[in-house]
Formats: structure tokens, sequence, C-alpha cells
């Protein structure tokens, strides 16, 4: 799929005179109102693409649960290890890097500052997504799953590591534990699709919650939920005080884009168009969320989604679109509708590496920066099929040095196709001869190796190929301008 899907928080914590950073540190225990107002942030947790930006929203909510949305408000963003992920301009954030990081709003009433803060996270898009993608929590809340979404023609397992289990621990089906109080980032990595690509969801912890506001927090369940167009699906609420206990209030229901989905008063939601959005149940001032995320009914996958190029290099992509089966989410291919590919940009040369063509060739620049990767999006102008990407990464150029010994005519004991499995058959030793025209073998001969996608395969210096993700690469066998091609094929 081609975006991160994400901004859920499933609670909005609200935060009196304490500024919450970036990083996997340990916050106060607690959060407390010391003052007459408390800062809730109604926006929540986010993720967004790289160069996007976001309007963010919050509110005082006094003693007696009454709402003021205050104009003085101060937004700044920090990212995690003190990198730089982008900035606001008065309440609304721009991107401008990669990662995560904390959204911090600040306001002072009558000497006293108040502020509250949310994770947010910054990732360029990969084949799958994972909801929530962003989570807001306090400590004694209880545990939030994670669930991978993946639209695509490969088959997949996840594995879940934290940045820091004593913030925030995960176990193997997903399901994050809230420790203490800090900030970390869970993430989920696909095993078995090309490049074994992941996605980052990053966590925001606080205290047990003690305030004297009427409802400390507000749990909207499901965390996130998954739909088509034309779907329907009901989201329950519950308010709880300072102390954890349930409180009765009648919840007020949104959705922050009606174009994507409807919601009524009873929280049942009406998917719209794909894409995705939140929902929000507000009481007594304070907001909790959701996510809904409305699939595709069609989509765009990309061949190879991983793939390694060299500086003035060409690589073929293959976009082919998909009718999506509601109930199992299985593709079937459909006749190709009209295909415009784009390359990801920013603006900055070292950055812009890579150009592609309207048939899908991309070309990389000259001066790409070996290390350095970016996106090619292949999309319809139908606002109902899901665009396709492809990660492209500079890779250093197949050396072939100088035909050694110079009267060799042929490599021998080269397959031209080749296919591996990630489990029963994992790699394959290449026994190349360099021969003259005769067919004689010759000796001190120099044969090089090389894969154009390390994200499928390797191959050594002695010829031995590895499989290294589902996917294809073209294995190059040479010796000076003497050469053969391997097609290797990974499954799983």
């Amino acid at each position: 799929m081609k975006k991160v899907i994400g901004i859920i928080s499933g609670l909005i914590l609200v935060i009196a005179a304490t500024i919450m950073g970036p990083g996997c540190k340990k916050k106060s225990d607690s959060t407390t109102s010391s003052g007459a107002y408390a800062l809730s942030i109604k926006t929540g947790a986010q993720t967004i693409k790289p160069g996007g930006n976001l309007a963010f929203e919050a509110v005082l909510v006094d003693k007696n649960g009454s709402v003021t949305t205050p104009s003085n408000i101060t937004w700044t963003v920090s990212g995690a290890g003190g990198t730089s992920i982008g900035g606001f301009s008065g309440n609304t954030f721009t991107s401008t890097g990669t990662g995560y990081g904390t959204v911090t709003a600040s306001v002072t009433v009558s000497g006293t500052t108040y502020t509250a803060s949310t994770p947010i996270g910054i990732y360029t898009p990969t084949v799958f997504a994972v909801v929530p993608s962003a989570v807001i929590w306090s400590t004694g809340a209880g545990n939030i799953p994670l669930t991978p979404v993946y639209i695509g023609t490969g088959t997949t397992t996840y594995t879940y590591t934290s940045s820091d289990a004593s913030v925030a621990s995960v176990d193997g089906s997903g399901s994050i534990t809230f420790n203490k109080a800090g900030s970390c980032v869970i993430t989920v990595t696909a095993s078995g699709l090309t490049g074994s690509p992941a996605v980052e969801v990053p966590v925001l912890v606080v205290g047990a919650i003690n305030t004297s506001l009427p409802i400390a927090r507000v749990e909207v369940s499901p965390n996130g939920h998954e739909m088509f167009r034309g779907d329907n699906f009901t989201f329950t609420t519950k308010a709880y005080d300072g102390s954890g206990n349930v409180k009765s209030g009648t919840a007020s229901w949104a959705i922050q884009d009606p174009s994507i989905a409807t919601i009524d008063q009873n929280g049942k939601v009406t998917a719209v168009s794909l894409g995705k959005t939140i929902v929000t149940a507000t009481v007594s001032g304070i907001t909790g969320q959701a996510e809904v995320d409305v699939l595709p009914d069609t989509a765009i996958i990309v061949a190879p989604f991983w793939a390694t190029i060299a500086p003035s290099g060409t690589k073929q992509l293959v976009a082919t679109t998909y009718k999506v089966d509601h109930s199992t989410m299985a593709l079937s291919a459909i006749g190709n509708p009209a295909i415009s590919w784009s390359v990801l940009t920013y603006g900055l040369p070292i950055f812009d590496i890579a150009t592609v063509n309207g048939t899908g060739l991309v070309t990389m620049r000259s001066s790409a920066t070996f290390g350095l990767s970016t996106v090619v999006m292949a999309q319809n102008s139908s606002p109902t099929i899901e665009p396709g990407v492809a990660m492209i990464l500079v890779g250093a150029a197949c050396d072939c040095g100088v035909t050694t010994p110079a009267n060799t005519a042929n490599i021998t004991g080269v397959p031209a196709t080749l296919n591996l499995s990630m489990t029963s058959s994992p790699t394959y030793a290449i026994h190349a001869n360099a021969v003259d025209a005769s067919g004689n073998t010759l000796s001190g001969a120099v044969i090089n190796y090389c894969s154009d996608n390390i994200a499928a395969c390797t191959v050594g210096s002695d010829g031995t190929i590895v499989a290294s993700g589902i996917g294809t690469s073209v294995v190059t066998v040479c010796d000076g301008t003497i050469q053969k091609t391997i097609n290797v094929t990974v499954a799983f």
C-alpha cells in the first residue's frame, strides 16, 4: 500500500505545567492539574508523509469540564535524539525530515503555564501499514494491539521490537504493554516481503493520570478499524476519572475528514472514499480517538518493490492493477488503466537521486550518493485506485575489472535463471569458468560477481548466492567485458 496509515491515540492525555520531550527517557510518573485548567490536544497522535503538513488543535478544560479554545497557544516539535523533523507556523506543522518525535502545546493563563504533548512520526510510504500508526497511552490503562495491514501478492509474517522495552514492550502478536512514562518506537518488520520492509510506530507513555477534572481520559474501542467504501462500523467509548473509575457521560462524536468517512452521534461510521482519518469522542472536554482506514477496492502493485541501482544505471519497474476482495483481501489482476509515474522529490539535489519515465524506467543520477534511497510511485487519476510504490536504493556499480586472461572468450557454468527459497534452498554456488574460443578452461581468470538487488539476494566473491528477501535480482558474472547474467527469483 502507498501510505503509512495513521493518526490514532485512543486517548488524549492532559498535562498541566510540564513539558514532555522526545526520546526514550523517563517522564513524571503522573499527570496532575495544578492550576485552574488542563490543556488537551484534540488532534492526538499522528503520522504523516515527508513534506506533509497537519493542523493541530488544543483546548483548555476547567475543573467543571467546561472547554475554551485559547488563541495564544505555542506549538513546538522536537525530534527523537535531537533530529530535525519539521516545524510549526502557527498551529500548522510541516515535516521537513523523517523520523519520530514529540509535538508540544503550551499556553499561559493568569501566570500559570499549561502544556500537553503527543507523538508524531514522519515516514516514507512502504508496502504495508500498521494500525494504529502512533500511540499515546498511560500506564495502567491496558494493552493496545498493533494490526499490520497488507494488500499485495506476497505472503509475510511480522516481527515486533521496541527501542526501549522498559517504556513500552511488545509481544510476538503485536500487543503493546505500557510500563513507565517515556517515549520510544515500536518497529514492525514484514519478514517474507522483498527487502523486509518495516514500519515504525511512535509511542508516548505517561504515568498514571491523577487529575481533579471530572474526566481524565476517554477511550475509544477498538483503537482502529479497516473498512471498504460503503461499509459501516460502530465504535464504543468509555470515560474514566483520575482514579480509573468508569464515569457516565454522553460522548460527542466527530470525524476529522468527512470526505473519507462520516459518523453519527451513536459512533456509527460509514466509509465514503479511499484514505485515512480519525474519529473522536469527547466527554467533558476530554477527547479519545481511533483510526479509520478506508481500504482500496483497486490497488496498483509495483514490481520489484525494492531495487538497487548504481549511479547512471537504470531499472525497469512494472505496475499491475488488482481488484481487492473485500472479504479475504485477495487480489485478482485486471486490465491496467493509464498509469503515471513519479519519484518523490525533496527540492535538494543531494536527495533527488533519480528520475522515472512514462513507462516506469528508473534512471539513477550519476551524482547519486551510495546508500541513499527514495520512493517511486505509480498512480492512476481515479481517487478509488490505490497508488503503488517501489523503494530504490543507490548501490555500487558492478566492477568487472579488466578481462584476464586477455583471450577469455566466454564464461561457462552460469545458469540463465535461478529459483531460490528463503526456507528450503536459500543458497546456490556458481561454478563459473573462463574459457577461450575453443572452450578450453583458462587458468588465472579473475571472475567477479554482483547483484543488482541486494534486498533479494547477495553474492559473495566466491560466487555463492544467498537469498535475502522475497523478490527478483539480476546477478552478473563477469571477467572484464565478458559477462553472463542470472535472473534470480526468491520465493518464501
